[in-house]
């Protein structure tokens, strides 16, 4: 895991309070601060800060002046704060002169000032209507449920528009409402409804009316504004369901009534609404009238709000786009030379929406106060910013001896740091050459997520230590970035190097990362000579940090000189990391399968997924070019979780095929074992593909269980209580332990191709003996056994001799294809193929 550098803002002070630069950052601060609008000010100061650190303290500039070390203050930053300071007058003058002549930009701080009177005033004209409609919808509830009980003890529920008590009832209660129209209907859409005059409407079909339709589903509504010929008026009809016994019965028809949307036309009146100056109506979700007042320019034969000119075609699809997603939409709009402000408010009925029109002029009251507000507090922003220089002047006084710390030395350790080192540099080279060497701790990230952030600092404060007691007077160290140290050494030989660098691995292998294990900082080294005629030291040292990283990270001690040739695979590398990423979304990364061979039977017993790189120009990286380097940066997790997928993929498309199914084994990197959450993922993978755990085996190195044994027990412990097989890949390969038999849960031992070489006969029978006994002892502890590496008939005779289970190499086949494997081992059944 990678811990950003800590020189950060710790550079940017440091750095700051060397003279006039200082000054110069902190007044592009103080301009970014004060007038964020200005986004070249902003941008100039952001651009600095971040570039403060790779910026190179003067290659000549010899120890720092002063007693004690500290930076005085130089004195033409006396003059160019006063300068300073009469630019900031003279800018605020000019804004203030210029502040009456730009005062016509205020128009959005109108626009927002109308948009949120109007809003409110929206706001509350859905309230009052949405009030009104629940209000009468709650009315026809109370009653529905009077005559649902009524009907679940007497009359049958089909009867009730036929029913003459019923509908007489009914017209009383109707007399004592608002409705001009009250009536029943049954589940087939036949209706009774008695009027204000005492008449009635009998059997009337509305089987076809929306509002009816939707209340026999369950939902009471309110229709569409329509012309009713009985009553001569535009009118709106509730409907709600009547339920047998309760909400909990079923719906045995509708009660409605029917209302003059007058009534929520008087609700919308302009009198009501801002002094009457705001114009209300109702449109549904595409714009047709519900409800329409008085408008400003809207005509009276509109049936749309789309019906006239001010609704460009740009901000009808704005308004539709809104109404899409039930949104509401403020917008500005000129009619005649008249600037409106219109909103709209979706309410809580149907798809309706409250639209209110006024000019705007009406809503902005008050923009002359904003103005003076306005130069009130630009005057008392020009004040603060005259203290705030003054501040900084005397802060840079205080404030010059605590920051001399800061700018040359490293806050973890209290060595050098990578500004002093190059400051110092210059003055240690000579022209007999010096070794300019880069400290790595490779297993860094290892440490800080295992140990902690503080014992990791604990250990670079060893380091420094053991540094500060084998440094020489000409020599000279640092606390560089990324946790590298960067040494000077007097030494012009690469054997002087070597020993000396031998003593400071010594050194810092003493120190304990855990109290508990054995467990030691890996650290590797890439050295550069230099000589006073270097002409770019900062490339040296580049150089140098490349030279560490082309070493492999997983030997103690290493130490790499620098050669231009080291570039080549550096440059490998970086193409690598570069493509990675977009390698595996764009699958680049292909899965081949080699087939082990059940010595048994002839036929294979399972398969090895493999994974070849092949990028789209038909070029390919080659395993052990990017395999090395995703081990290194942690990528490898991604692309072992990838093969799993890729093989659990295969394996349901066999199934579903119909064709043999065998195991495949997929090998999974030593990070993985540390990656939180890692059984769970895998477990994910095989229920999407709905796959059996047997069928997927996991193959792990043996040195990756002699590395942390009781890590690797407790999670292969938790991969085989999922159903997961386990294989030891590369056994014999390095310093095997036959304890590693015993201390770990494993199904499958893969013996390495180095078990079958042998240099003469004494050899040959030294390797018959092992085999014989560890593949016997395999199997006493039920081990399956797989020999790799065969590439001929004698080897393969000899391991049958040896009874070992199965057997993977050349001599069978190569890694292929899996179309090549499937047609070549697991051919589709008869009937299929017919």
């Amino acid at each position: 895991m990678f811990r950003p550098s800590r020189s950060g803002m710790i550079d940017f002070f440091s750095q700051s309070m060397t003279g006039e630069f200082f000054f110069n950052v902190s007044w592009l601060k103080i301009r970014a601060l004060l007038f964020p609008s200005r986004q070249n000010s902003f941008i100039l100061y952001k651009n600095t800060v971040e570039n403060l650190q790779h910026f190179p303290a003067s290659a000549d500039s010899g120890p720092l002046p002063g007693k004690g070390g500290t930076l005085p203050v130089p004195k033409h930053i006396h003059r160019q704060i006063v300068i300073a300071f009469s630019l900031i007058l003279a800018v605020c003058i000019a804004l203030t002169a210029s502040f009456y002549i730009f005062s016509r930009n205020g128009a959005q701080v109108q626009h927002e000032e109308a948009a949120h009177s109007l809003e409110a005033t929206a706001e509350t004209a859905r309230n009052i209507v949405n009030s009104h409609i629940q209000g009468n919808l709650q009315t026809l509830v109370t009653l529905s449920a009077f005559i649902g009980y009524d009907s679940d003890e007497g009359l049958p529920p089909q009867q009730l528009p036929h029913d003459p008590a019923f509908l007489a009832q009914l017209d009383v209660v109707n007399s004592q409402n608002e409705f001009l129209r009250m009536g029943v209907v049954d589940t087939t859409g036949q209706g009774s409804f008695v009027l204000l005059d005492g008449s009635s409407q009998l059997e009337q079909d509305l089987s076809q009316d929306s509002a009816v339709q939707r209340a026999l589903a369950g939902e009471g509504n309110i229709s569409f504004t329509f012309w009713d010929d009985t009553l001569g008026c535009y009118v709106n009809r509730y409907a709600v369901p009547i339920y047998q016994g309760g909400v909990d019965g079923p719906v045995i028809g509708v009660l409605t009534g029917t209302n003059n949307t007058d009534a929520l036309r008087e609700l919308l009146s302009p009198s009501l609404l801002l002094n009457g100056q705001v114009h209300a109506h109702i449109v549904n979700s595409e714009g047709k009238f519900v409800v329409r007042n008085q408008t400003y320019f809207i005509s009276e034969d509109a049936r749309s709000i789309f019906d006239t000119p001010a609704f460009s075609d740009e901000l009808q699809q704005t308004i539709l786009s809104a109404f899409a997603v039930n949104e509401s939409a403020f917008f500005s709009l000129t009619n005649e030379g008249t600037l409106y402000e219109v909103a709209l408010i979706p309410m809580d009925v149907n798809d309706w929406y409250v639209m209110c029109v006024v000019p705007q002029r009406i809503l902005v009251t008050n923009l002359s106060q904003w103005f003076n507000l306005q130069r009130i507090t630009f005057f008392v922003i020009f004040l603060l910013v005259i203290l705030l220089t003054l501040y900084i002047y005397r802060m840079m006084r205080q404030n010059n001896r605590s920051m001399n710390q800061l700018t040359y030395f490293d806050s973890i350790t209290g060595a050098y740091n990578r500004v002093r080192f190059l400051q110092e540099m210059p003055t240690k080279l000579t022209a007999d050459p010096k070794a300019l060497i880069v400290l790595d701790i490779d297993n860094a990230p290892t440490i800080k997520d295992l140990y902690g952030l503080e014992r990791f600092n604990s250990l670079l404060r060893h380091i420094k230590e053991a540094l500060d007691q084998q440094m020489g007077p000409t020599e000279l160290f640092c606390m560089g970035r990324n946790e590298r140290f960067l040494l000077l050494l007097d030494c012009a030989e690469p054997e002087q190097v070597r020993q000396r660098m031998s003593r400071f691995f010594s050194q810092i292998r003493q120190f304990r990362v855990s109290e508990h294990q054995n467990y030691q900082a890996v650290c590797s080294a890439g050295v550069r000579f230099v000589t006073n005629t270097t002409p770019d030291l900062e490339r040296a040292i580049t150089e140098a940090a490349m030279t560490a990283e082309t070493t492999s990270g997983s030997r103690q001690d290493e130490l790499i000189f620098f050669d231009p040739a080291i570039y080549e695979p550096v440059i490998l590398r970086n193409q690598i990391e570069e493509s990675m990423d977009a390698a595996l979304l764009t699958g680049e990364f292909v899965m081949k399968l080699q087939p082990k061979i059940d010595l048994a039977t002839g036929q294979p017993g399972g398969a090895e997924a493999l994974v070849r790189w092949i990028r789209p120009d038909g070029l390919s990286f080659y395993p052990d070019q990017f395999i090395p380097v995703f081990e290194k940066n942690g990528f490898c997790v991604e692309l072992d979780f990838y093969m799993v997928e890729q093989a659990c993929r295969t394996l349901h498309r066999w199934m579903d095929e119909g064709r043999p199914v065998i195991p495949i084994s997929v090998n999974q990197c030593r990070l993985m074992l540390y990656e939180a959450g890692y059984v769970q993922r895998l477990c994910g993978i095989l229920n999407r593909w709905n796959i059996p755990p047997r069928l997927i085996v996991l193959e792990v190195t043996e040195s990756l269980a002699l590395e942390s044994i009781d890590r690797v027990r407790a999670v292969l412990i938790g991969l085989r209580s999922q159903g997961f097989s386990i294989s030891m890949d590369d056994f014999g390969s390095g310093y095997s332990s036959l304890n590693t038999l015993k201390d770990l849960p494993i199904d499958e031992l893969k013996l390495d191709r180095v078990f079958l070489a042998a240099r003469d006969e004494t050899d040959e029978e030294k390797r018959d003996l092992v085999m014989k006994n560890v593949i016997h002892l395999a199997q006493e502890l039920h081990i399956t056994t797989v020999v790799e590496g065969v590439e001929t008939i004698a080897q393969l005779d000899f391991i049958c001799s040896m009874h070992c289970d199965l057997a993977q190499g050349y001599y069978f086949d190569r890694p292929i294809s899996v179309e090549e494997f499937e047609a070549k081992y697991l051919p589709l059944p008869p009937s299929d193929l017919a």
